[in-house]
C-alpha cells in the first residue's frame, strides 16, 4: 500500500447529505483536505450508504430534501444498530430556537444554521470527531474490559472447581457468599444449602462458638483480628454432626463499604493420622536411643553402683564382727549379774573382755560405718532414680521444669564415661523454669555429653555453660577434643550418618537431638574447630512453642 493510500484509510470518514450539489461541493472542498469525504443527494441514499462499509464517522445532515426529511433521516440512523453511534450535525437553512431544539432532541450532535463560517465548521467538526474517537476508545475498552473480567471470572471458577481445598466468602454479618465445590464435598452441604446461612453456626462446634462470635466482632470493624493472615489448626463440622480437623487460613478483603472474609479450608484429617504415626515411630526412635545409650553406659552405670555396693558390703561384714563383739561382752555382764552380787574377780574378768574386744573403738566406728553405709546407699539410690527417670518410656507430658536439676542428673548418668580422662567445669548462670519434656531434654544432653568425652582421646576438658538470653535459655557444651571438619558438620545431624566405629553409636543421637530441640522451638549450634575442639549450644525459649501443650500434662 502506497503512503498516500496509507494516510486515506487513516483518515476519518465525513459524510455529506444535502439535495443542493452545490452545496455538496462546498462542503467537500472545505473537508476534503484532512477527512474523506463521502456526498449523498438524498436522505434515502444517506441511509444506504451510512449502513455500508467505509461507516462514516460523522454525518453532516441538512433538514430541508424533498422524499426524506432531515429529521426523519436521523429517527431512522437512530433506529438501526449499525448507525446509531454514529454523530449527526444538522447544517441547514433553518435558524429559528425551535428547529434547533427539535433537531438536538432526536439526537442530533450539533445545529449549524446556514450561512456558516468555514473555520467554525472545521472547528466543530474536528471537535465531534474527536468526542467520536473519545468514545469509540472507551466503549473499545470496556467491552475490552468487560471480557477481560468475564476471562478472569471463568478462570476463577476453574480453579476454585478445581482445588481440593474449600474456599469460602462470608460478607459482614458472617453469612456464606461463596461456597466452591470442594467446600461441598468437604463439609456435606449443596452450595444451595450453605449460601446465605450463617458460617459459624453452621460449621463451628460449639465450644468455639463464644471465642468466634468476640473475634469477628473485631473484625467486622477492622478487618483484623488473630486468625487474619494466619494459618490456624482447628475442627469443623460436617453436616452430619462429625467433628474432622482442619487448616484455616483467613484473609481480609474490603467490598461493600464492609469487611468481608475469604477463607481457605484444608481436610487435614489424613495428616494429623499420618502425624501420629510419625510421633510414634520417632517415640520407638526415642526409646532405642534411650535402651542403646543405656546398654553403651551399662558397664559405667554397673561400677558407680558396685563401688558404695562394695564398701557398704564391707561395712556390714565388719559391724556383724562388731556385733558378735559386743554380745560377748554384753553375755558377760548378764553373767555377772546371774550369779547375784558382783565380786572383784568377777567384775575384773568383765573389764579385761571389754578391753580385749576394744569396745570403746567399735562404739565410735559404728557411727562411721553408719555415716559411709548411708551415703553409700543415697548414691545408690539416685543412680538408680536418675536411671529410672532418663530410661522413662511414658513420660512424655510438658511441664515448667529445672533444666540444671536435668543436666545434674544426665551427668550423673554419664560420670564413668568422663570422669577417667576428663575435667568437667561448670559455669551455670542461673536459669529460669522452662517449659518443656524434661526428659527428652534430658536425653539431647546425654548425647551432647557423650559425644563431648568420645571426642576427647587421652586427657581432656569439658565446660558446661548456662544463661538466659531475653526469652531464650541457652546450655553449652565445650569440649577440646579433635574437632569436627566442616564436611563432616555439613552432615552432622542426618540420621544413621556417625563416624565413630562399630558399636561407639547408632548414628541416631545428633538427628533426634536435633529433632527435639525443634520441637521446643529451639536450635542447635555448633562452633569447631579441628584440633581444637567443639562447642554445641542448645538454646531453647522460656515459653511454650506456638504448638506446644499449654497446660502441664497435655
Amino acid at each position: 500500500m502506497s503512503t498516500e493510500a496509507t494516510t486515506q484509510a487513516a483518515r476519518q470518514t465525513i459524510l455529506a447529505v444535502d439535495d443542493d450539489p452545490g452545496n455538496l461541493g462546498i462542503l467537500r472542498r472545505l473537508l476534503h483536505p484532512n477527512y474523506n469525504v463521502l456526498a449523498a443527494p438524498s436522505g434515502e441514499r444517506a441511509l444506504a450508504i451510512a449502513a455500508g462499509e467505509p461507516k462514516p464517522d460523522l454525518i453532516l445532515l441538512d433538514v430541508l430534501m424533498p422524499g426524506m426529511d432531515g429529521y426523519a433521516v436521523l429517527a431512522r440512523l437512530r433506529d438501526m444498530q449499525a448507525t446509531r453511534d454514529i454523530p449527526v450535525i444538522f447544517v441547514t437553512g433553518l435558524d429559528s430556537i425551535e428547529d434547533e431544539e427539535r433537531g438536538l432532541a432526536l439526537g442530533a450532535v450539533d445545529y449549524i444554521a446556514k450561512p456558516y463560517r468555514p473555520p467554525i465548521m472545521l472547528a466543530r467538526v474536528q471537535i465531534h470527531l474527536e468526542l467520536k474517537r473519545a468514545r469509540d476508545w472507551l466503549r473499545d475498552q470496556n467491552a475490552f474490559l468487560e471480557a477481560e473480567v468475564a476471562r478472569r471470572e471463568q478462570m476463577l471458577h476453574s480453579v476454585t472447581a478445581a482445588t481440593r481445598d474449600a474456599i469460602i466468602m462470608v460478607d459482614g454479618d458472617s453469612r456464606i457468599a461463596f461456597w466452591n465445590p470442594a467446600a461441598e464435598k468437604m463439609f456435606g452441604y449443596a452450595a444451595t444449602e450453605a449460601l446465605g446461612r450463617e458460617l459459624h453456626a453452621l460449621l463451628a462446634p460449639p465450644r468455639y462458638r463464644k471465642a468466634i462470635d468476640h473475634g469477628f466482632a473485631g473484625f467486622k470493624d477492622t478487618g483484623t483480628g488473630g486468625a487474619v493472615g494466619t494459618t490456624t489448626e482447628l475442627s469443623a463440622l460436617r453436616k452430619d454432626g462429625t467433628e474432622f480437623p482442619v487448616e484455616l487460613s483467613l484473609a481480609a478483603v474490603r467490598r461493600e463499604n464492609a469487611w468481608w472474609g475469604v477463607g481457605t479450608v484444608r481436610d487435614i484429617t489424613a495428616r494429623k493420622a499420618l502425624d501420629d504415626q510419625l510421633a510414634q515411630a520417632q517415640a520407638h526412635l526415642l526409646q532405642s536411643d534411650k535402651l542403646a545409650a543405656i546398654g553403651q553406659l551399662a558397664a559405667g552405670v554397673a561400677h558407680e553402683i558396685n563401688n558404695p555396693i562394695g564398701f557398704v558390703s564391707s561395712n556390714m561384714s565388719t559391724l556383724d564382727h562388731y556385733i558378735q563383739e559386743i554380745s560377748a561382752v554384753l553375755d558377760a555382764y548378764a553373767a555377772l549379774g546371774a550369779a547375784g552380787a558382783a565380786n572383784e574377780t568377777a567384775l575384773a574378768a568383765v573389764e579385761e573382755l571389754k578391753q580385749q574386744k576394744n569396745l570403746d573403738y567399735m562404739r565410735g566406728d559404728i557411727k562411721q560405718l553408719m555415716a559411709e553405709s548411708q551415703e553409700g546407699l543415697q548414691r545408690v539410690r539416685k543412680i538408680v532414680a536418675d536411671l529410672k527417670s532418663f530410661s522413662h518410656v511414658d513420660d512424655a507430658n510438658w511441664k515448667w521444669a529445672d533444666l540444671l536439676a536435668g543436666l545434674e542428673s544426665t551427668l550423673n548418668m554419664v560420670w564413668n564415661e568422663l570422669k577417667y580422662h576428663c575435667t568437667v567445669h561448670k559455669e551455670y548462670g542461673e536459669l529460669p523454669e522452662v517449659w518443656c519434656l524434661p526428659s527428652q531434654l534430658n536425653q539431647v544432653f546425654m548425647n551432647l555429653l557423650v559425644n563431648a568425652g568420645q571426642a576427647i582421646t587421652g586427657k581432656g576438658e569439658i565446660t558446661i555453660r548456662t544463661g538466659q538470653r531475653g526469652e531464650e535459655v541457652f546450655i553449652a557444651i565445650a569440649d577440646t577434643g579433635s574437632g569436627i571438619s566442616p564436611e563432616v558438620r555439613a552432615r552432622l545431624f542426618e540420621p544413621f550418618f556417625t563416624t565413630k566405629p562399630a558399636g561407639k553409636g547408632t548414628g541416631l543421637g545428633l538427628s533426634l537431638a536435633y529433632s527435639i530441640v525443634q520441637k521446643h522451638g529451639g536450635r542447635i549450634e555448633v562452633d569447631s574447630t579441628v584440633g581444637k575442639g567443639t562447642t554445641f549450644t542448645v538454646w531453647l525459649p522460656v515459653k511454650a512453642p506456638a504448638e506446644a501443650p499449654a497446660t502441664a500434662g497435655s
